[in-house]
């Protein structure tokens, strides 16, 4: 059976985060203008209230009101001179906070997880505080460049379009009305979206003109469309305590349930995924999937309905199958027992969102939901896939004991990411991606830059599947991977096409799934930003692909072929997509797993003989496989 790139991970947006680009101020530095980008500054300068109101201002102090996502709420916002930043943002059931102090970034998020930013995270919330203290404007620019780029022309009037790159992070092109000179649109592109916020209804407040209402807009995501209505201005307003600095984390809301700073929870290891069961809100016990690639915790639509879980709000989220929408619910509890009690978190908020139709038909089992960031970054999670345990301990208490080396982790939003090597040359950054079955996923960015389909000597094209639906790429086998000090031959690549979606993600390389993280025993300690990986039993297995050739998706009992890979064993039967699979060896093909199916292709030998039961247009045949390889 093809092996499909499952991916229950979802990418969801940290909307409510969205910068709000007010008119405020900055220190100075080096010129980094050209004449023409400067001459531009100094006309908004001037229609703002001139340079002395603009380099006079130390602070700003907003209050506005926000209606996003069906839901509204509240955002309150502190900006100080040079590089400081904090907000805190109220809507619906959700409540979010994040800062910069000029050295530390930090988040507190819906379910009040403190997480110290780094990496990219980090050179993002040193830009958001560059682009809210308006640095462009002093004079040097704030130590950032500024070039103008374009004059555009729309149904609004005619713009002056500048280019601004701040010290670190990313540029983003500010559009100046010609005819006022006033800022009144902003576009930062980010890794996969593109976020516009047009801004309105200039009023002077403390001598300077300012907008008081901004309309904030995702590419291709109408859904998250935002208004901020900003209802207080305060300048110069003495605050404390500081609102910038980090918090400390009084997170407690996870128990062990009996006692202690350790449990171990069985799990099944099904098509290369991590299940366990869990209950929420005291119901029965349900099917969950296990996801590092996950940033917040999902229910699946239809169990919610259910459970009765009453859901706010409608929200797109970005997945590995594009994007969809979502919803968020509160819920009491979510318990997952084990044979020493297990745990619980009590009181989460929770994303919910139809994963099971999606997923189903790729596991033939249902799924409940998935058990995100939410849930791992409480503890300290070992996935020993020898033993299917999942290890969980108290991060406070917790010192590594295993036989691993420790790799360096950084933090993706909530996605964990470790550096890998490809054929001894090739370094990117990867996100460790226990929600994925593949082995190597690399973005289609990464792909691009380095030739790797033009430099591929052979390639399948095989289907994916996820959140927001399906996806192809182009799987091939590279010389070597690494990750630490571990290293293995012939690994299996997948060579995303996707132009959208976390698969489109420039920021980094790729993903790296199970079939590469079960040779391990794999440790992952979020606020220590260490994974530690100890070689098991499969490490040194190659990566095995179908020497069948065909996916098989069940959906309402009925098996059926969903890709027949040309060139393949199944091709060669004369298999078509759609065929219908009734018996398989003379077992009707619901009396077997997927994992058996699995284990039959690709752990047999060339040449190996199955016979196949197929329905065609209501006609039975008898098809005789014979396994090949092609991959």
């Amino acid at each position: 059976m093809v092996r499909i790139r499952r991916r229950a991970a979802l990418l969801l947006l940290p909307l409510l985060l969205l910068p709000l680009l007010l008119v405020l101020s900055a220190p100075s530095a080096r010129a980094a203008a050209t004449a023409e980008a400067q001459a531009v500054i100094e006309r908004y300068l001037t229609a703002t209230g001139g340079r002395a109101a603009f380099e006079a201002e130390n602070s700003v102090h907003l209050k506005a009101s926000v209606t996003a996502f069906g839901m509204s709420g509240t955002i309150e916002s502190w900006t100080e001179r040079p590089d400081k930043t904090a907000n805190l943002t109220s809507i619906g059931p959700l409540t979010v906070r994040d800062g910069f102090d000029g050295q530390t970034a930090w988040r507190i998020d819906q379910n009040d997880k403190l997480a110290i930013r780094d990496g990219t995270d980090r050179e993002d919330a040193r830009a958001t505080a560059y682009f809210q203290n308006e640095m462009w404007g002093m004079s040097g620019n704030g130590g950032g460049t500024v070039a103008l780029v374009a004059s555009e022309r729309d149904t609004g009037g005619t713009w002056s379009v500048l280019e601004v790159t701040p010290p670190a992070g990313r540029s983003r092109r500010l559009w100046f009305n010609v005819r006022s000179g006033l800022l009144e649109r902003t576009i930062m592109r980010g890794d996969v979206q593109t976020i516009t916020s047009r801004m309105s209804d200039w009023r002077t407040v403390a001598g300077r003109l300012r907008p008081m209402a901004t309309v904030v807009t995702v590419a291709e995501m109408p859904l998250n469309d935002a208004r901020i209505v900003v209802d207080t201005l305060m300048i110069d307003e003495p605050v404390a305590p500081s609102p910038y600095a980090s918090p400390a984390d009084v997170t407690g809301d996870a128990r062990f349930l009996a006692g202690g700073t350790r449990t171990e929870i069985p799990f099944d290891y099904s098509v290369r995924h991590v299940w366990v069961r869990a209950s929420v809100n005291g119901g029965p016990l349900e099917d969950f999937l296990v996801d590092t690639g996950a940033s917040i915790t999902v229910i699946d639509s239809g169990y919610a309905a259910r459970r009765g879980l009453k859901v706010e709000g409608r929200i797109q989220v970005s997945g590995a199958g594009q994007s969809g929408g979502a919803s968020f619910a509160r819920v009491d509890s979510i318990v997952v027992p084990g044979p020493d009690g297990g745990v619980k978190l009590a009181a989460h908020n929770v994303a919910v969102l139809s994963v099971d139709p999606y997923l189903e038909p790729f596991f033939w089992r249902r799924c409940a939901g998935v058990l995100g960031y939410d849930f791992i970054s409480r503890f300290v999670v070992t996935v020993d896939y020898d033993r299917e345990r999942l290890v969980l301990e108290d991060p406070a208490s917790f010192k590594y004991a295993g036989k691993g080396q420790a790799v360096a982790l950084q933090m993706a939003g909530n996605i964990p990411v470790a550096e890998i090597v490809l054929d001894d040359s090739l370094r990117g950054k990867f996100r460790l991606d226990v929600g994925s079955g593949s082995s190597i996923d690399l973005h289609s960015p990464f792909v691009a830059d380095h030739d790797l389909i033009g430099r591929s000597t052979r390639t399948v094209q095989v289907m994916g599947g996820g959140f927001g639906g399906t996806f192809t790429s182009d799987l091939t086998r590279m010389h070597t991977a690494a990750i630490g000090p571990y290293s293995w031959e012939a690994p299996l690549v997948a060579m995303s096409h996707a132009t959208q979606g976390g698969l489109a993600s420039r920021d980094y390389a790729g993903n790296i799934g199970n079939q590469v993280l079960e040779r391990f025993t794999v440790t992952f300690d979020y606020g220590r930003r260490t994974v530690w990986l100890e070689p098991g039993r499969r490490f040194s297995e190659p990566d095995r692909f179908s020497l069948a050739g065909v996916q098989l998706a069940k959906q309402d009992g009925i098996v059926r072929a969903l890709q027949v890979l040309p060139g393949s064993a199944a091709a060669a039967a004369g298999i078509e997509e759609g065929d219908e699979v009734r018996k398989l060896d003379g077992r009707p093909i619901t009396e077997w797993t997927l994992d058996q199916v699995t284990t039959l292709f690709e752990d047999g030998k060339p040449g190996d003989k199955h016979t196949l039961e197929i329905a065609r247009a209501g006609k039975k045949k008898k098809i005789t496989l014979v396994l090949r390889e092609i991959l």
